[in-house]
């Protein structure tokens, strides 16, 4: 999974294309990188000028992200259920970065990285991957998957935030509207854990937490745009994150790793073939063949879907207060990655 801040990941590092999305609608014309779960620039399109025409058959990676992306929700709460979430996420990176890698090798593109992007790679890693893995999975532990990414889609109200204070970019009135309902969403969703003193709003401090973490890694990725390949990107960070989070997996296991169940295996192979690496190629074949203002808009139905999955799969039954903030999220999304259709060129006057 772009708004107007850029995010060239997600990712499987983000179970949703938002960083990207937002990456492709912020650099128009220039490279998509990933991070999301992850967050990648969208490339620009492979001949010249982007065809306003999408077929049936383009929509197809769509398709892939919205499924993948959304019904990864339910299955990672399935994953952390049984699995620590650290070690949930150290079984499951790896493999996903080499799978996104391998894409990269197979498709001809250079794995090495210049000297002097590393030390950018390395800190894009801990928000884009660290920090939103490991904030997220904790949270998602305690909280319906539903609710988990509700609260994860506030991104892009941080997203703003975050644009303007690295990037400088102007507050538009769609960016202040799109911060302000996703802001009014959030805060539904902790004043309602608050109201009930039975649940304490830790865990969704801790998603909300991941979204900035997340938000500030898409901004960064923005300002810095590592002139290498968003597969290759993407992949190495996937790497780099994973080496923090193996590292705290000790301080965090609730005791030795028992052979998992049937569940826990469908959530770890999900999490590298599909989540990590089919919607991953999903995103780029998008972000290469179709136009920005439809790439950008993809990531929006991931938290309907994510929602409706956690139903589904597990049974979740959403309340009033789920449902208002859902709407006000959506709508927050809408603000911010819709990109106006500019206005026509006048003619030339005739002679």
């Amino acid at each position: 999974m772009h708004l107007e801040v850029g995010r060239h990941p997600h990712s499987q590092t983000h179970p949703s294309g938002l960083g990207f999305a937002l990456l492709a609608r912020a650099s128009p014309g220039g490279k998509a990188r990933s991070a999301k779960g992850a967050p990648v620039s969208a490339p620009p399109p492979a001949s010249g000028k982007a065809s306003t025409h999408v077929s049936a058959s383009a929509l197809v990676p769509v398709a892939i992200i919205t499924v993948v992306w959304g019904c990864n929700w339910p299955v990672l709460k399935m994953g952390v259920a049984e699995l620590a979430p650290l070690t949930f996420r150290a079984l499951t990176l790896p493999f996903a970065a080499i799978g996104l890698l391998a894409i990269a090798r197979l498709a001809g593109d250079s794995l090495r990285i210049p000297r002097d992007l590393w030390g950018k790679l390395a800190l894009l890693a801990l928000f884009n991957i660290t920090g939103w893995n490991g904030l997220v999975l904790f949270g998602l532990q305690q909280l319906p998957a539903g609710r988990s990414v509700i609260l994860a889609f506030t991104m892009p109200a941080w997203s703003v935030l975050f644009s303007l204070l690295l990037l400088h970019e102007p507050l538009s009135g769609r960016k202040i509207v799109g911060m302000l309902l996703g802001v009014l969403g959030m805060a539904l969703l902790l004043g309602d854990d608050i109201r009930h003193l039975e649940r304490k709003p830790t865990a969704a401090l801790l998603i909300l937490g991941a979204a900035i973490s997340w938000a500030l890694g898409v901004v960064l990725l923005r300002k810095w745009k590592p002139a290498v390949p968003q597969t290759v990107v993407s992949g190495w960070m996937m790497l780099l994150g994973w080496v923090p989070l193996c590292m705290l997996e000790p301080l965090f296991s609730t005791g030795p790793l028992h052979a998992p169940s049937a569940a826990a295996w469908f959530a770890i192979l999900y999490n590298i073939f599909l989540a990590g690496t089919l919607a991953h190629w999903a995103f780029f074949t998008l972000a290469r063949t179709l136009p920005v203002a439809v790439s950008s808009m993809s990531s929006l139905p991931v938290p309907i879907v994510g929602v409706f999955a956690g139903m589904l799969v597990l049974g979740e039954r959403p309340g009033p207060f789920e449902w208002s903030a859902l709407a006000l999220v959506v709508a927050a999304m809408i603000a911010v990655l819709w990109t106006p259709k500019p206005a026509p060129m006048p003619a030339a006057p005739d002679n």
